[in-house]
């Protein structure tokens, strides 16, 4: 997935931490229910 390590510009401009991870979970959370249903599709699933 994405580099774990800090990029130097969010460092910099002082970013809330909170709503990154919060954000990034999200991200992640979508992602892998888009893939289980692409992978259901493909197996013939609804």
């Amino acid at each position: 997935m994405l580099n774990d390590a800090i990029p130097p510009v969010l460092a910099a401009s002082g970013v809330d931490w909170s709503e990154v991870h919060a954000v990034r979970l999200l991200g992640v959370a979508l992602g892998a229910l888009v893939l289980f249903w692409a992978i259901r599709r493909m197996f013939g699933g609804k």
